[in-house]
């Protein structure tokens, strides 16, 4: 019974102390959140601890401390009044209410980010009003006219929590592990091969003060739960000190031994996890157990974070390695490390042990369990989990509205986006880093205006100059159709098979096709950008070009380099590029030399077995001076090569199917031995069945070739 008045001062000064991690609580998690969510886990912190201390007063208190039925659940004291005349009594209950506030607002962490917020509200009902309080008095029930005598019949039994790691701790995990199974992990957190994509949080030093208010708390937490202005006090907090730093600091050394860097949440969560797990027998341990106890939940606390991401369950901010494993290890600790004399159970080690998993257990059964089965219920007629759409934009903004500069600034851009319209700066939020990013991304704007105003102009020159040409069309596409000759050849022992489909009477594609010298002949691939008049314009440039530079002896990267140099020079006003590729085939030499610049993916096919020939370097006509490698490869008697330009691939359906590489790959792999002229009109006569009817939307050009001797 609390008898003096130091002992009722003690009580409220650890009460106001636990209720000082509220503000803990709300700083570690909405640092650990992204801007996005931080209001809504700031205002879940707050709201949890109201809805708690009406539910708490009105039936948890009852349940925990009425008068016991038969050790299992109290009778009375619900919604008691309060009197002057016995203060010991609402002391007590405030003191209890700050475990159950806390328990409440350890699920906060563990659905943060896509729980609704209406369903956060249940789960804090839940917690307060029947499992907190129920299982409590099974560990803490007492009779309040002597604090002495327990009533619940796990205690009874001899099983010890002194301050709430199973209690407090493991029902606020274990209700948060529930509640994190039933609405799943946040968008993004897992990729399709259960690969874990970090979400940093968007304020980790704000999230480190959080930890220290909740490190000051606990003097509050373990130390008030004396129930007294007692001599055990600096001891209990001493070992909870030690237990703290012994668990950042096996956190922190495990963790960078492991990670092979010191990751910055580490010691923030293994301080707290050995914290939560000396709560239990802080008063019953040495100070070199109490620093036993915490490097061990440091270490579990970390291997706990790697399970839960193995099976995929999102803990935004580390709630069950730290509240749940903690608060399990830190109960049996009290077995294997507690002091006999000071627990005073009366039972042996290994009994003691046997007790403490004991309650650990029926906590776990009677906690999970029945939280699984509300919260699932709930779940089927009420989904407990906000809106793809709403945890895109965010809680903040979805749930209640709250807009902060960032959220302003993301809408905005998100309107520039959706309509295209970048005539309207975006707003600036001065003194701000918010207003210098947007003025930051005001200036690309500026320049990309200025840079469309002269693409536009030019656009406009050019098209001038092509209605000039316009009627002669017909003309300018019999030009086109010379220089590019069809017809399927035999060249320098090879067989060329030609396909060359574009899209109007004219295209942006271009090919050339020579023997250097014998036994080497030269494949040249272009591919414009746009197509018809324009794109082939762009094609004489090309051919132009290339054909004065072919006249040297230049190798095929050789060329590629020179031919981007020349046509900036020459023509860097048009603000136009192609891709292009050479391949020299040495038939003596039993060699393929090629070179690519930014064209897609070509074909070598060799005894059956399909290798892609790789897309590399850059475009021409985009940068002075770019540099272009070679790959040599074998290509033998029978061996085949497939170049191409991307409107062979780069073609959709009705239903928005692209025809692609992948279905590509799959008919040449199925090729056998038909001759190359006759498979690619195979290859064409595929896509158009795949097209369904739908035109053409490029200029396609293919080149087969097979060595015959």
């Amino acid at each position: 019974m609390l008898q003096g008045k130091f002992d009722i001062l003690w009580l409220i000064i650890c009460s106001g102390l636990v209720f000082f991690m509220q503000a803990g609580f709300l700083c570690l998690e909405s640092g650990l959140t992204r801007t996005k969510n931080s209001i809504n886990v700031a205002i879940k912190n707050i709201t949890d601890f109201g809805i708690a201390t009406i539910v708490y007063y009105s039936v948890g208190f009852g349940l925990m401390y009425g008068i016991s039925y038969d050790g299992r659940i109290g009778i009375n004291n619900f919604m008691p009044n309060f009197s002057s005349t016995e203060p010991q009594i609402p002391v007590f209950f405030l003191f209890q209410l700050m475990f159950c506030g806390t328990a409440a607002t350890i699920v906060s962490g563990a659905v943060a980010e896509r729980m609704k917020f209406s369903a956060y509200i249940i789960v804090t009902t839940l917690i307060s009003s029947s499992i907190y309080p129920i299982f409590g008095h099974w560990a803490w029930g007492k009779n309040l006219s002597n604090f002495t005598e327990p009533t619940g019949w796990l205690a009874k039994l001899g099983f010890v929590d002194f301050a709430g790691s199973t209690i407090v701790h493991s029902v606020g995990g274990w209700v948060g592990l529930v509640a994190m199974i039933i609405i799943g992990s946040r968008t993004g957190k897992f990729g399709k091969n259960g690969e874990v994509r970090n979400i940093t949080g968007h304020n980790l030093p704000i999230a480190m003060l959080g930890t220290l208010i909740l490190w000051f708390g606990w003097i509050g937490f373990n130390g008030g739960s004396t129930l007294s202005f007692s001599a055990k006090i600096p001891s209990i907090l001493a070992n909870t000190m030690l237990a703290a730093s012994g668990g950042m600091a096996s956190a922190l050394i495990y963790g960078w031994i492991r990670m092979r860097y010191a990751e910055a949440t580490l010691p923030l969560n293994g301080a707290l996890a050995g914290l939560v797990a000396i709560t239990a027998s802080c008063h019953a341990v040495s100070s070199s157990d109490s620093i036993i106890i915490g490097i061990v939940a440091g270490i579990l606390m970390f291997e706990t974070r790697n399970i839960i991401n193995r099976f995929q369950l999102d803990d935004a901010v580390g709630a069950i390695p730290v509240h749940l494993t903690g608060g399990i290890w830190g109960t049996i600790a009290v077995g294997i490390f507690g002091n006999f004399e000071l627990l005073g159970t009366g039972l042996d080690r290994i009994s003691q042990i046997n007790i403490q998993l004991l309650g650990i257990s029926v906590c776990a059964v009677f906690s999970f369990g029945l939280s699984f089965v509300i919260l699932s219920l709930v779940n089927h007629f009420y989904p407990l989990r906000v809106s793809v759409e709403s945890e895109r934009q965010g809680l903040n903004y979805a749930e209640h509205r709250a807009s902060t500069e960032l959220t302003d600034l993301f809408l905005e851009m998100e309107y520039q986006k959706q309509t295209g319209d970048l005539s309207s700066n975006l707003t600036i939020e001065p003194f701000t880093e918010v207003g210098q990013i947007a003025e930051r991304y005001n200036l690309v704007l500026d320049k990309i205006r200025s840079n469309i105003k002269e693409k536009e102009d030019l656009t406009s020159q050019l098209e001038a100059n092509l209605k000039n040409i316009q009627s002669d069309l017909s003309t300018a596409s019999k030009i086109q159709s010379s220089i590019l000759s069809q017809e399927d050849r035999i060249i320098g022992g090879l067989e060329v098979g030609i396909r060359y489909i574009p899209l109007t009477e004219v295209g942006g594609d271009f090919f050339h096709i020579t023997e250097l010298r014998p036994g080497i002949v030269r494949f040249f691939l272009a591919d414009a950008t746009g197509h018809g008049v324009q794109a082939a314009l762009i094609t004489m440039v090309i051919k132009t070009l290339y054909e004065s530079l072919n006249k040297s002896v230049y190798s095929v990267h050789e060329m590629l380099y020179y031919l981007n140099n020349e046509f900036i020079s020459s023509f860097q006003n048009l603000n136009q590029f192609f891709t292009c590729i050479i391949a020299d085939i040495d038939t003596k030499r039993n060699l393929i030399k090629y070179s690519s610049a930014g064209h897609n993916n070509q074909y070598l096919i060799s005894d059956g077995k399909l290798t892609k020939l790789p897309k590399k370097g850059r475009m021409i006509g985009v940068l002075r001076d770019s540099k272009y490698s070679a790959q040599e490869l074998d290509f033998r008697i029978n061996d085949q090569l497939l170049l191409f330009t991307d409107g062979l691939t780069e073609e959709f359906n009705q239903e928005n199917e692209e025809f692609g590489e992948q279905r590509l790959d799959e008919i040449i792999k199925n090729k056998g031995n038909i001759a190359i002229s006759k498979y690619l009109d195979t290859i064409l006569s595929l896509q158009s069945d795949f097209l369904k009817g739908i035109a053409l939307q490029d200029d396609t050009t293919i080149l087969g070739i097979h060595r015959k001797i």
